[in-house]
């Protein structure tokens, strides 16, 4: 049996998803098609609902599935009604987190035939075996539908075992369309869940999910590894299919929790001989000089860390994180110590958070000089407990139009201070540059009086041109090797000058290489 599985990554950065990519796997492996329809404008031109239904016609599946994110949900919607009129009979699935996190919702909407709850892949395989030969599906756990009037709500079954699960199948993607937006890195997972209790995250809630159906004992059962000879394996067959991959993003949430594991998965990166540099996720509540050194030995390059607030106040209140400043400065000082290139993730634009508290994180920022600083306006999902907390903030009719969590906010904090968070979202580079001991820092503290002065119609008119200026003042700084943040690689990630610089040091010696053997053969 075919399922045409609609992705949309609209308004969003272009990449692969795990989660298709293990739903493919499984049912590859038995014998099922899964056939990827993926919608980015980052990739081709989103395709209008006369175009999803030439190629459903085309393609003749037996099931439509929908994979959602929240942001995505309105397309999906639309889509989802004109799929419904032109084919009626085609039984619609839609999975994806943001089903886990407002079932009720989906469910009630009865857009769809099936919604699925949580790790789906064994949900969607017995489903598909269920409609292929035309048995009933009312009990299939994980799955929610209607008969008639009546909802039928199944509980989910265990965590699927990663020891036995079968391996995901990146086939279905376009790998060259994405290599080329992502510039040869290629995210994938080692591992799936997370013990923390994040506000902001929606982990917690999939396993309080879990629990409450007897399908887990605790938060334990949700944090599983995939073997490490497995992995290897499968680095081994992406770099084999896809040569454009020329680096590994480890995009397990907490990739350092277990410090055993990192030693053994270094050791084992070594020992298979994967030889492209890689990227992974810390914590700063368990990362050491141990672990850095290790990583370091085996090819790690950035370390990327959850730094979210430098507030204390915020990180306790608004968003559970159980961190010092101490810990998070320790954390960076072991990454630097090893040659890593550091990175961190701040939030602004936070509940309750005040101006003097959003400055105390940019002042840490400048403190600790991590290597990249990518900086998001805080989005508060629905179901997960930062959206609870936001309530009071939360503008309705600005959520439902937004498709991402950078290029503004959907919370209202007054004209005042919502006119900040603008100015913060598009140079906070520049007032962490302004915070800093560096030499460019008399520039950039100048530059932000000069933004600061602007009232509402002056920024809107010059904010863009203000940012376009950044890589101009960028080029002269390096120029006189004066380190400083630039915006790089995003329009939300401040890069300090001298990665950029030795990057493109690197990139000239390799087509210098080049060049070199260029003559040797052709001489």
């Amino acid at each position: 049996m075919k399922i045409l599985l609609i992705y949309p990554q609209i308004d969003s950065v272009l990449g692969t998803n795990h989660g298709v990519a293990s739903l493919a796997g499984v049912l590859h492996a038995n014998g099922h098609e899964l056939e990827l329809l993926h919608v980015s404008d980052k990739h081709k031109e989103i395709p209008s609902s006369d175009e999803i239904n030439c190629i459903i016609e085309e393609k003749q599946p037996g099931l439509l599935g929908w994979s959602a994110m929240t942001q995505q949900m309105p397309w999906i919607e639309e889509q989802s009604k004109e799929v419904r009129r032109a084919f009626p009979e085609l039984p619609q699935i839609i999975g994806g987190v943001h089903c886990t996190m407002v079932p009720d919702e989906v469910h009630q909407s009865r857009l769809f035939d099936y919604v699925c709850i949580g790790e789906g892949e064994y949900a969607l395989l017995e489903l598909m075996n269920a409609l292929e030969n035309n048995q009933p599906t009312e009990q299939i756990p994980n799955l929610r539908l209607w008969r008639d009037d009546e909802p039928i709500i199944n509980k989910v079954a265990p965590f699927p075992d990663l020891n036995t699960l079968a391996r995901l199948d990146y086939s279905v993607f376009d790998m060259k369309a994405i290599m080329s937006q992502t510039r040869g890195w290629m995210g994938i997972l080692t591992s799936r869940g997370c013990p923390y209790k994040c506000t902001y995250c929606f982990n917690i809630e999939i396993v309080d999910q879990y629990i409450n159906d007897g399908a887990a004992k605790s938060a334990k059962d949700f944090l599983r590894h995939f073997p490490i000879d497995v992995v290897m394996d499968d680095l081994k067959k992406l770099k084999r299919e896809n040569p454009e991959i020329n680096t590994f993003i480890f995009d397990d949430d907490l990739f350092t929790l277990n410090k055993r594991y990192v030693q053994a998965f270094c050791k084992a990166y070594i020992e298979h001989g994967i030889g492209l540099p890689f990227v992974v996720n810390g914590h700063v509540n368990c990362f050491d000089e141990k672990s850095a050194a290790a990583l370091a030995e085996a090819g790690c390059i950035i370390v990327k860390f959850g730094l979210e607030s430098g507030c204390a106040r915020v990180r306790r209140e608004v968003l559970h994180r159980t961190m010092t400043n101490t810990q998070i400065e320790n954390s960076f000082t072991a990454a630097h110590q090893h040659n890593l290139h550091s990175s961190a993730f701040i939030m602004i634009g936070l509940p309750g958070e005040t101006r003097a508290e959003l400055m105390e994180t940019l002042e840490l920022c400048a403190k600790v000089k991590m290597g990249r600083f990518r900086w998001a306006l805080f989005f508060p999902f629905p179901g997960t407990a930062g959206y609870e907390i936001s309530k009071p903030y939360i503008d309705e009719s600005k959520m439902a139009g937004m498709g991402n969590y950078f290029d503004g906010s959907c919370l209202n904090f007054g004209e005042d201070h919502d006119l900040f968070l603008d100015k913060i979202g598009k140079l906070c580079n520049w007032y962490v540059n302004a915070m800093t001991d560096w030499e460019c820092q008399p520039i950039y503290e100048k530059l932000v009086r000069k933004v600061e002065a602007m009232d509402r119609e002056t920024w809107l008119t010059e904010k863009e041109n203000l940012v376009a200026y950044d890589r101009q003042l960028s080029e002269a700084l390096m120029e006189k090797n004066s380190v400083h943040y630039t915006i790089r690689y995003s329009n939300v990630m401040g890069v300090r000058s001298d990665y950029i610089q030795w990057e493109r040091e690197k990139i000239a010696l390799g087509e210098m290489e080049k060049e070199v053997k260029y003559s040797l053969d052709e001489g």
